[in-house]
């Protein structure tokens, strides 16, 4: 695993007293530097820990230039419980269930993401594809600028009670063929030692009509994949954007190049790949930016498919403050001004006339350099995607039936790498 740096690591008492547990705390730990380690933790400690460290108050971006520390947490994951088990411990220890995002309480990890179904669709005008989804872990060590999710990580170490639920879960929804895992996170980078990867690949191998897939995100870290029986039956999936985003805006992950070659070496072992430019930062030179990494990419790799959105949740103000107004482009930053105090729907506070633009241009290079290659929109307007209608139907792709990364039904084909 990479090293990871941490300002308190909390390792609770349900972890210590489970030998598996331990044992992979005790890997873990071997990969973190940080300042205060404090173990044997009950629930009521956790809850002074919560409210003395404010672990339940809101979290800022990181921007570029802020010192982020991150607060960890190993727990065990409660799969079992009854709800009037989770109401009675949510009565005694509430601080615990403040922060549904972490999820500090240990429960839940098979999860039903809506964004995509029909009242989503009616109520956002957004299009997506709804799915169930496999978490253990909140948090990641990156420093995205336009993330808050470095300054907490929660870990469920039980993987293996966790795997010892699949067969159930997978009955759930007989027509889901793909189960993301997870996007809460980076997991690769507390791989090979976490041993989610080995576990999770080796059970989808072993499935006749379900895939996993990976979110390698935005890292370079896979060689613990290569060696893997995964049977065509996971794919590792990642973000890529191109220079300057890469290692300015997205500090700590992976330059563009070495996310690329990591999934050249996945496709090289026999893995499909699939890649999101996602979100994209309109950076200066973005368009010249965009064209190299596009270039490099197919030089490297052949995925199934592309996804793609622009940055989303910030305002003018918060994009200079979070990315810098040297980073930007002057162009972008103009239209980001001319609509500060307008309305917008949630998600499209860049302007639609330049989130087309960028469209625009993404689509044309994928067009230029590999025109084989079907895309998709991640998140979008159903009116813009009505713009890009016969760019789509070109590759088979429609609103209402696309392939794309994450889709609950969007099975993954494996293809071969490029030549070198």
């Amino acid at each position: 695993m990479q090293r990871v740096p941490a300002k308190k690591l909390i390792v609770t008492k349900d972890v210590e007293e489970d030998p598996q547990c331990l044992a992979r705390a005790e890997r873990l730990m071997a990969g973190i530097d940080a300042d205060e380690v404090v173990r044997n933790v009950d629930d009521a400690q956790l809850c002074r820990i919560i409210e003395a460290d404010g672990l339940n108050k809101g979290c800022p971006r990181h921007g570029v230039t802020e010192k982020v520390e991150s607060t960890i947490l190993f727990v065990k994951g409660r799969f079992d419980a009854t709800d009037e088990e989770k109401e009675k411990r949510k009565e005694e220890f509430p601080q615990l269930f403040a922060n549904a995002g972490y999820r500090f309480h240990g429960y839940n990890g098979f999860d039903w993401r809506d964004s995509g179904s029909e009242k989503y669709r009616e109520t956002t005008g957004l299009v997506c594809q709804p799915a169930y989804q496999l978490h253990t872990i909140f948090g990641c060590p990156f420093r995205c600028a336009y993330c808050s999710m470095g300054r907490i990580i929660c870990m469920k170490l039980n993987l293996e009670d966790f795997v010892g639920h699949f067969d159930d879960w997978m009955e759930v929804d007989p027509e889901q063929t793909l189960y993301q895992f997870d996007n809460g996170t980076d997991v690769a980078c507390f791989e090979p030692e976490y041993g989610a990867a080995k576990l999770f690949v080796e059970y989808f191998a072993k499935r006749e009509t379900q895939y996993l897939e990976l979110y390698v995100g935005k890292s370079d870290h896979v060689d613990y994949l290569l060696d893997l029986d995964h049977r065509g039956h996971t794919v590792p999936c990642w973000s890529v954007s191109g220079q300057t985003q890469s290692t300015v805006i997205e500090r700590g992950t992976a330059p563009m190049r070495k996310r690329i070659d990591a999934a050249r070496k996945c496709q090289l072992a026999g893995y499909p790949v699939r890649i999101r430019f996602s979100p994209m930062v309109p950076v200066k030179n973005w368009r010249q930016e965009n064209r190299e990494m596009i270039e490099y990419l197919f030089s490297q790799i052949n995925p199934d498919v592309i996804t793609f959105e622009t940055i989303r949740f910030m305002n003018h103000d918060q994009v200079i403050k979070d990315f810098g107004e040297e980073n930007l482009a002057p162009e972008f930053i103009q239209q980001m001004l001319r609509v500060k105090d307008s309305e917008h729907e949630r998600g499209c506070e860049v302007p639609e006339a330049y989130r087309i633009k960028m469209y625009e241009f993404i689509v044309n290079e994928i067009e230029r350099v590999s025109p084989e290659t079907p895309y998709a929109l991640c998140r979008e307007k159903r009116d813009i995607w009505d713009l890009f209608q016969d760019d789509f139907q070109r590759h088979g792709q429609n609103p209402d039936r696309y392939l794309c990364n994450c889709g609950g039904l969007c099975t993954p084909t494996v293809l071969e790498a490029p030549a070198a």
